[in-house]
Protein backbone atom coordinates (compact mmCIF):
# COMPACT_ATOMS: atom_id res chain seq x y z
CA UNK A 1 0.00 0.00 0.00
CA UNK A 2 2.85 2.43 0.80
CA UNK A 3 4.88 1.03 -1.53
CA UNK A 4 4.69 4.09 -3.54
CA UNK A 5 5.69 6.68 -0.87
CA UNK A 6 8.66 4.74 -0.19
CA UNK A 7 10.25 3.91 -2.76
CA UNK A 8 9.96 8.20 -3.60
CA UNK A 9 11.11 8.72 0.24
CA UNK A 10 14.21 5.63 0.09
CA UNK A 11 14.99 7.52 -3.36
CA UNK A 12 15.71 10.37 -1.57
CA UNK A 13 17.25 9.25 1.91
CA UNK A 14 19.00 6.41 1.25
CA UNK A 15 22.38 6.51 2.78
CA UNK A 16 25.43 6.76 0.08
CA UNK A 17 27.23 3.55 1.13
CA UNK A 18 23.50 1.59 0.80
CA UNK A 19 23.28 3.29 -2.88
CA UNK A 20 26.76 1.56 -4.26
CA UNK A 21 26.10 -1.56 -3.01
CA UNK A 22 22.95 -1.99 -3.97
CA UNK A 23 24.23 -0.44 -7.17
CA UNK A 24 22.41 2.67 -7.51
CA UNK A 25 22.91 5.76 -9.31
CA UNK A 26 21.13 9.51 -8.98
CA UNK A 27 18.93 9.84 -11.41
CA UNK A 28 17.79 13.36 -12.81
CA UNK A 29 14.78 15.03 -12.42
CA UNK A 30 15.50 17.89 -13.93
CA UNK A 31 12.31 20.30 -14.57
CA UNK A 32 12.77 23.43 -16.59
CA UNK A 33 12.62 27.43 -14.67
CA UNK A 34 9.14 28.23 -16.09
CA UNK A 35 8.07 24.98 -14.31
CA UNK A 36 9.15 25.89 -10.61
CA UNK A 37 8.52 29.11 -10.60
CA UNK A 38 5.00 28.80 -11.75
CA UNK A 39 2.26 29.53 -8.83
CA UNK A 40 -0.15 26.89 -9.72
CA UNK A 41 -2.72 28.03 -7.23
CA UNK A 42 -3.81 30.64 -9.04
CA UNK A 43 -4.55 28.87 -12.24
CA UNK A 44 -8.08 27.86 -12.77
CA UNK A 45 -7.78 23.53 -14.62
CA UNK A 46 -11.37 22.92 -14.67
CA UNK A 47 -15.09 24.40 -14.62
CA UNK A 48 -16.58 21.59 -12.72
CA UNK A 49 -14.71 21.42 -8.79
CA UNK A 50 -15.50 18.06 -7.57
CA UNK A 51 -15.08 16.23 -4.31
CA UNK A 52 -14.65 12.81 -5.69
CA UNK A 53 -12.42 12.02 -1.96
CA UNK A 54 -12.86 10.25 0.74
CA UNK A 55 -12.48 13.24 2.71
CA UNK A 56 -12.17 12.97 6.12
CA UNK A 57 -13.13 16.66 7.28
CA UNK A 58 -14.30 19.39 5.65
CA UNK A 59 -15.08 23.11 7.41
CA UNK A 60 -14.56 26.40 7.27
CA UNK A 61 -10.77 26.32 9.01
CA UNK A 62 -9.25 22.61 6.64
CA UNK A 63 -10.43 19.78 4.59
CA UNK A 64 -8.54 16.46 5.16
CA UNK A 65 -8.15 14.14 2.36
CA UNK A 66 -6.86 10.39 2.35
CA UNK A 67 -3.63 10.21 0.57
CA UNK A 68 -1.57 7.03 -0.34
CA UNK A 69 -0.84 5.49 -3.73
CA UNK A 70 -1.57 1.60 -4.85
CA UNK A 71 -4.92 1.74 -2.44
CA UNK A 72 -6.50 -0.35 -4.80
CA UNK A 73 -3.97 -3.02 -4.03
CA UNK A 74 -4.34 -3.42 -0.54
CA UNK A 75 -5.07 -6.63 0.32
CA UNK A 76 -2.37 -8.73 -1.58
CA UNK A 77 0.44 -8.16 0.77
CA UNK A 78 -2.09 -8.67 3.59
CA UNK A 79 -2.48 -12.25 2.42
CA UNK A 80 1.05 -12.97 2.08
CA UNK A 81 2.03 -11.81 5.29
CA UNK A 82 -0.52 -13.61 7.42
CA UNK A 83 0.62 -17.19 5.08
CA UNK A 84 3.95 -16.08 6.57
CA UNK A 85 2.91 -15.37 10.09
CA UNK A 86 1.25 -18.76 10.00
CA UNK A 87 4.56 -20.35 10.18
CA UNK A 88 5.70 -19.09 13.45
CA UNK A 89 1.88 -19.59 15.24
CA UNK A 90 1.95 -23.10 13.77
CA UNK A 91 4.83 -24.08 15.60
CA UNK A 92 4.56 -21.85 18.61
CA UNK A 93 1.07 -23.84 18.69
CA UNK A 94 2.54 -27.19 18.33
CA UNK A 95 5.41 -26.77 20.88
CA UNK A 96 3.11 -25.43 23.53
CA UNK A 97 0.75 -27.78 23.12
CA UNK A 98 3.40 -30.82 23.14
CA UNK A 99 4.65 -28.89 26.24
CA UNK A 100 1.20 -29.11 28.15
CA UNK A 101 0.83 -32.95 26.84
CA UNK A 102 3.97 -33.69 29.12
CA UNK A 103 3.09 -31.79 31.99
CA UNK A 104 -0.04 -33.22 32.45
CA UNK A 105 1.80 -36.80 31.72
CA UNK A 106 -0.73 -37.53 28.46
CA UNK A 107 2.36 -38.41 26.12
CA UNK A 108 3.47 -42.55 26.14
CA UNK A 109 6.35 -41.76 23.71
CA UNK A 110 8.36 -39.06 25.65
CA UNK A 111 11.12 -38.93 23.66
CA UNK A 112 9.53 -38.43 20.70
CA UNK A 113 7.63 -36.00 21.78
CA UNK A 114 10.98 -34.01 23.32
CA UNK A 115 11.88 -34.18 19.94
CA UNK A 116 9.05 -32.58 18.49
CA UNK A 117 8.99 -30.20 20.83
CA UNK A 118 12.21 -29.37 20.33
CA UNK A 119 12.31 -28.94 16.28
CA UNK A 120 8.71 -26.94 16.67
CA UNK A 121 10.79 -24.26 19.13
CA UNK A 122 13.51 -24.09 16.89
CA UNK A 123 11.54 -23.00 13.50
CA UNK A 124 9.30 -20.75 15.69
CA UNK A 125 12.23 -18.81 17.50
CA UNK A 126 13.94 -18.82 14.01
CA UNK A 127 10.85 -17.76 11.73
CA UNK A 128 9.82 -15.28 14.40
CA UNK A 129 13.18 -13.69 14.32
CA UNK A 130 13.74 -13.48 10.76
CA UNK A 131 9.57 -11.90 10.66
CA UNK A 132 10.65 -9.55 13.20
CA UNK A 133 13.96 -8.69 12.11
CA UNK A 134 13.69 -8.63 7.92
CA UNK A 135 10.18 -9.02 7.45
CA UNK A 136 8.88 -6.48 8.73
CA UNK A 137 10.45 -4.19 6.47
CA UNK A 138 7.35 -5.50 3.99
CA UNK A 139 4.35 -6.37 6.25
CA UNK A 140 4.85 -2.58 7.65
CA UNK A 141 3.64 -1.65 4.38
CA UNK A 142 0.02 -3.07 5.19
CA UNK A 143 -0.19 -4.25 8.15
CA UNK A 144 0.58 -2.71 12.02
CA UNK A 145 1.01 0.87 10.45
CA UNK A 146 -1.07 3.95 10.01
CA UNK A 147 -3.77 3.30 8.64
CA UNK A 148 -4.58 5.75 5.83
CA UNK A 149 -2.08 8.49 4.68
CA UNK A 150 -4.11 11.81 5.54
CA UNK A 151 -3.27 15.24 4.12
CA UNK A 152 -4.83 18.34 5.70
CA UNK A 153 -5.00 21.50 3.58
CA UNK A 154 -5.36 24.68 6.22
CA UNK A 155 -6.66 27.53 4.41
CA UNK A 156 -6.63 30.11 7.52
CA UNK A 157 -2.27 29.16 7.26
CA UNK A 158 -2.03 28.97 3.91
CA UNK A 159 -0.40 25.41 4.88
CA UNK A 160 -0.10 21.68 3.86
CA UNK A 161 0.64 18.62 6.25
CA UNK A 162 1.03 15.05 5.24
CA UNK A 163 0.89 12.63 7.33
CA UNK A 164 2.89 9.60 6.82
CA UNK A 165 4.59 6.84 8.62
CA UNK A 166 8.43 7.38 9.25
CA UNK A 167 9.61 5.05 6.93
CA UNK A 168 8.03 6.91 4.14
CA UNK A 169 9.29 10.32 5.70
CA UNK A 170 7.07 11.03 8.48
CA UNK A 171 4.69 14.29 9.06
CA UNK A 172 5.63 17.24 6.99
CA UNK A 173 4.67 20.89 6.75
CA UNK A 174 4.81 22.63 3.19
CA UNK A 175 2.99 26.50 2.22
CA UNK A 176 0.32 25.84 -0.11
CA UNK A 177 1.56 28.36 -2.28
CA UNK A 178 4.19 26.21 -3.19
CA UNK A 179 2.78 23.07 -4.34
CA UNK A 180 2.59 21.71 -7.98
CA UNK A 181 0.10 19.27 -9.33
CA UNK A 182 2.10 16.51 -11.17
CA UNK A 183 -0.87 14.61 -13.53
CA UNK A 184 -1.28 17.76 -15.78
CA UNK A 185 -0.43 20.63 -16.64
CA UNK A 186 3.45 22.19 -16.76
CA UNK A 187 4.76 19.36 -14.79
CA UNK A 188 3.12 16.30 -16.12
CA UNK A 189 1.07 15.05 -18.77
CA UNK A 190 -3.05 13.80 -18.88
CA UNK A 191 -2.54 10.67 -17.36
CA UNK A 192 -5.87 9.27 -18.90
CA UNK A 193 -5.89 5.41 -18.66
CA UNK A 194 -3.49 4.86 -16.04
CA UNK A 195 -5.76 4.16 -12.58
CA UNK A 196 -3.54 6.61 -10.75
CA UNK A 197 -4.05 8.75 -7.85
CA UNK A 198 -3.77 12.53 -7.99
CA UNK A 199 0.10 13.45 -7.61
CA UNK A 200 1.20 16.47 -5.83
CA UNK A 201 4.47 17.57 -5.21
CA UNK A 202 6.89 20.32 -3.57
CA UNK A 203 9.60 20.64 -5.33
CA UNK A 204 12.80 22.26 -3.61
CA UNK A 205 13.29 24.85 -5.14
CA UNK A 206 9.90 26.52 -4.00
CA UNK A 207 10.60 24.70 -0.59
CA UNK A 208 13.94 24.92 -0.16
CA UNK A 209 14.42 21.51 1.31
CA UNK A 210 17.18 19.21 -0.62
CA UNK A 211 14.63 17.21 -2.45
CA UNK A 212 11.09 17.14 -3.56
CA UNK A 213 8.66 15.55 -1.80
CA UNK A 214 5.55 13.74 -3.49
CA UNK A 215 2.52 11.98 -2.04
CA UNK A 216 -0.67 10.72 -3.78
CA UNK A 217 -4.35 12.09 -3.00
CA UNK A 218 -7.83 10.95 -3.53
CA UNK A 219 -8.78 7.77 -5.47
CA UNK A 220 -7.59 5.55 -8.40
CA UNK A 221 -9.27 6.89 -11.76
CA UNK A 222 -9.13 6.05 -15.53
CA UNK A 223 -9.93 9.34 -16.25
CA UNK A 224 -7.59 12.33 -16.71
CA UNK A 225 -10.73 15.10 -16.40
CA UNK A 226 -10.92 13.94 -12.80
CA UNK A 227 -7.28 14.58 -11.55
CA UNK A 228 -7.94 18.44 -12.49
CA UNK A 229 -11.54 18.78 -11.05
CA UNK A 230 -10.45 17.55 -7.59
CA UNK A 231 -7.70 19.72 -8.10
CA UNK A 232 -9.85 23.06 -8.74
CA UNK A 233 -11.94 21.96 -5.98
CA UNK A 234 -9.28 21.91 -3.55
CA UNK A 235 -7.69 24.94 -4.75
CA UNK A 236 -11.00 26.62 -4.85
CA UNK A 237 -11.12 25.86 -1.10
CA UNK A 238 -8.26 26.92 -0.45
CA UNK A 239 -8.40 29.82 -2.68
CA UNK A 240 -12.37 31.85 -1.72
CA UNK A 241 -13.50 29.42 1.03
CA UNK A 242 -15.92 26.36 0.71
CA UNK A 243 -18.24 29.26 -0.22
CA UNK A 244 -19.85 28.09 -3.56
CA UNK A 245 -18.59 24.29 -3.72
CA UNK A 246 -20.06 21.10 -3.24
CA UNK A 247 -19.93 19.63 -0.30
CA UNK A 248 -17.92 16.44 0.11
CA UNK A 249 -19.36 12.70 1.65
CA UNK A 250 -17.22 12.17 4.70
CA UNK A 251 -15.94 8.80 5.11
CA UNK A 252 -14.60 7.12 8.03
CA UNK A 253 -11.20 6.91 9.72
CA UNK A 254 -12.85 3.18 11.31
CA UNK A 255 -11.91 -0.13 9.74
CA UNK A 256 -15.31 -0.86 7.28
CA UNK A 257 -15.69 -4.29 5.29
CA UNK A 258 -16.63 -1.94 2.12
CA UNK A 259 -13.92 0.53 1.98
CA UNK A 260 -11.53 -2.08 -0.52
CA UNK A 261 -14.81 -2.77 -2.74
CA UNK A 262 -14.63 -0.19 -4.83
CA UNK A 263 -11.27 0.66 -5.31
CA UNK A 264 -11.02 -3.36 -6.04
CA UNK A 265 -13.79 -3.58 -8.09
CA UNK A 266 -12.90 -0.56 -10.34
CA UNK A 267 -9.95 -1.91 -12.24
CA UNK A 268 -11.97 -5.43 -13.00
CA UNK A 269 -14.94 -3.46 -14.43
CA UNK A 270 -12.18 -1.69 -16.71
CA UNK A 271 -10.96 -4.95 -17.82
CA UNK A 272 -14.15 -6.09 -18.42
CA UNK A 273 -14.81 -3.41 -20.56
CA UNK A 274 -12.18 -3.16 -22.44
CA UNK A 275 -11.95 -7.36 -23.25
CA UNK A 276 -11.11 -7.80 -26.64
CA UNK A 277 -13.09 -10.37 -27.31
CA UNK A 278 -16.72 -11.96 -25.80
CA UNK A 279 -14.26 -15.17 -24.44
CA UNK A 280 -12.28 -13.11 -22.86
CA UNK A 281 -15.24 -11.52 -21.40
CA UNK A 282 -16.91 -14.51 -19.91
CA UNK A 283 -14.01 -15.75 -18.84
CA UNK A 284 -12.63 -12.99 -16.27
CA UNK A 285 -16.04 -13.25 -14.32
CA UNK A 286 -15.53 -16.31 -12.36
CA UNK A 287 -12.24 -14.71 -12.11
CA UNK A 288 -13.64 -11.41 -11.01
CA UNK A 289 -15.84 -13.77 -8.39
CA UNK A 290 -13.21 -15.08 -6.84
CA UNK A 291 -10.64 -12.39 -6.41
CA UNK A 292 -12.90 -9.37 -5.44
CA UNK A 293 -13.60 -11.51 -2.20
CA UNK A 294 -10.36 -12.34 -2.05
CA UNK A 295 -9.00 -8.57 -2.39
CA UNK A 296 -12.01 -7.01 -0.23
CA UNK A 297 -11.37 -9.38 2.53
CA UNK A 298 -7.90 -8.35 2.71
CA UNK A 299 -7.92 -4.52 3.06
CA UNK A 300 -10.14 -5.05 5.41
CA UNK A 301 -7.85 -6.89 7.92
CA UNK A 302 -5.18 -4.73 7.24
CA UNK A 303 -7.34 -1.78 7.91
CA UNK A 304 -8.20 -3.55 11.61
CA UNK A 305 -4.51 -4.49 12.29
CA UNK A 306 -3.23 -0.68 11.60
CA UNK A 307 -4.51 2.32 13.54
CA UNK A 308 -5.21 5.91 12.59
CA UNK A 309 -2.92 8.68 14.53
CA UNK A 310 -3.57 11.92 15.98
CA UNK A 311 -2.42 14.45 14.21
CA UNK A 312 0.44 16.74 16.33
CA UNK A 313 -1.30 19.31 18.39
CA UNK A 314 0.38 22.05 16.71
CA UNK A 315 -1.66 20.98 13.67
CA UNK A 316 -4.89 19.89 14.94
CA UNK A 317 -5.05 23.76 16.44
CA UNK A 318 -4.13 25.98 13.75
CA UNK A 319 -5.58 27.97 12.27
CA UNK A 320 -7.65 28.89 15.50
CA UNK A 321 -7.41 32.24 16.93
CA UNK A 322 -4.38 32.49 18.98
CA UNK A 323 -2.62 29.16 17.97
CA UNK A 324 1.09 29.07 16.49
CA UNK A 325 1.53 28.29 12.82
CA UNK A 326 3.51 24.95 12.77
CA UNK A 327 6.71 25.61 11.33
CA UNK A 328 7.49 24.08 7.89
CA UNK A 329 9.58 21.14 7.72
CA UNK A 330 13.38 21.42 7.04
CA UNK A 331 16.58 19.57 6.99
CA UNK A 332 17.11 19.54 10.71
CA UNK A 333 14.08 17.98 11.63
CA UNK A 334 15.77 14.86 10.27
CA UNK A 335 18.70 13.02 11.87
CA UNK A 336 21.97 13.64 11.33
CA UNK A 337 22.24 9.99 8.92
CA UNK A 338 18.91 10.72 7.15
CA UNK A 339 20.45 15.05 6.57
CA UNK A 340 23.14 13.72 5.02
CA UNK A 341 21.81 11.10 2.88
CA UNK A 342 18.92 14.02 1.32
CA UNK A 343 21.95 15.99 0.85
CA UNK A 344 23.64 13.94 -1.41
CA UNK A 345 20.95 13.27 -3.22
CA UNK A 346 19.96 17.09 -4.04
CA UNK A 347 21.72 17.29 -7.13
CA UNK A 348 18.97 14.88 -8.76
CA UNK A 349 16.69 17.96 -8.83
CA UNK A 350 18.60 19.95 -10.82
CA UNK A 351 16.55 23.08 -12.45
CA UNK A 352 17.50 24.06 -16.24
CA UNK A 353 16.97 27.75 -17.46
CA UNK A 354 15.38 26.59 -21.11
CA UNK A 355 16.06 29.93 -22.66
CA UNK A 356 19.48 29.10 -22.24
CA UNK A 357 19.99 26.01 -22.11
CA UNK A 358 21.51 25.87 -18.52
CA UNK A 359 21.22 24.72 -15.16
CA UNK A 360 20.19 27.50 -12.54
CA UNK A 361 21.97 27.48 -9.40
CA UNK A 362 19.05 27.96 -6.81
CA UNK A 363 21.12 27.12 -3.38
CA UNK A 364 20.58 23.13 -4.28
CA UNK A 365 23.88 22.35 -5.20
Amino acid sequence: MYVGEFLLWFGSAIKAETRKKLKMGYTSGDMTLKEVQKNYTQESVSNNPRPIGPYYAYNDRYLEIRGGMFENFRGILTWISLLIFFIPYSAGYLSLGIILDLCMDEVTNKASAYFAMTIASIIFFISTYLCIRYFRYIYRFELFTIRHIRVRFNRITKQVYIQRPKYCGGTVVFKWEHIMPANFGETGSDMGGTNMVNLITFHPYKTGFPVAQSVGIGKNTYHAQDYKDEWEFIRRYMEHGPENLPKPRLSTHLPMPFHGFEGHIKPMIHAAKNAPTAWVYLLLIPVFLILLPFYTIGYFISECLCWQPRWPKVIRQAGKVGKPIPKETTLADYPPNIQQALLDSRLQWCVRDEKTGKFVDYGNS
